[in-house]
């Protein structure tokens, strides 16, 4: 799957760096610059476990007076979602979206439905973004910033 996911990201002119590559695991990291903001992407290949994960990290710490509210945001957002979700360390604040790209031989590499996954992966952080900010730092209510990212109306007025 190393191999596959390397493969991917060249045929997409995508720079990445190898930050461990052992046989248990291979892990890349790489930048994405998007409409909303700057985020750094890590794949986590593993392949004694047929799976690889893909993390895009939001850009900075969620402060931590504002993790509950945060918290109920990506609650009320990953509840929707098909492909992925968010997760934040309550601990140090550490917000990212994943995506987990199984594989076996009867479901085999594919660079196609990795660059899909990949995609998926930071094109839903930079949707997410502005709510997310929103909540942090104009006091949005998160159920609030939820519902204009997803076009539901405001849940105050019904």
């Amino acid at each position: 799957m190393k191999n596959t996911v390397e493969n991917a990201l060249r045929s997409q002119n995508l720079r990445y760096q190898v930050l461990t590559d052992t046989p248990v695991q291979t892990v890349l990291r790489m930048g994405m610059g998007m409409e909303n903001g700057r985020f750094d992407v890590f794949i986590d290949v593993r392949p004694e476990h047929q799976q690889t994960l893909i993390f895009t990290v939001f850009p900075s710490i969620v402060p931590e007076s504002q993790r509950l509210r945060v918290s109920e945001f990506i609650t009320r957002a990953n509840y929707g979602l098909v492909v992925g979700n968010f997760e934040m360390d309550m601990g140090d604040g550490e917000l990212r979206y994943k995506v987990t790209y199984f594989y076996d031989n009867m479901f085999p590499n594919s660079e196609t439905v990795f660059l899909k996954s990949l995609f998926t992966s930071f094109h839903m952080m930079n949707r997410y973004l502005p709510g997310i900010m929103a909540v942090i730092y104009a006091n949005v209510l998160p159920q609030v910033a939820v519902n204009q990212i997803e076009n539901l109306g405001n849940p105050m007025m019904n």
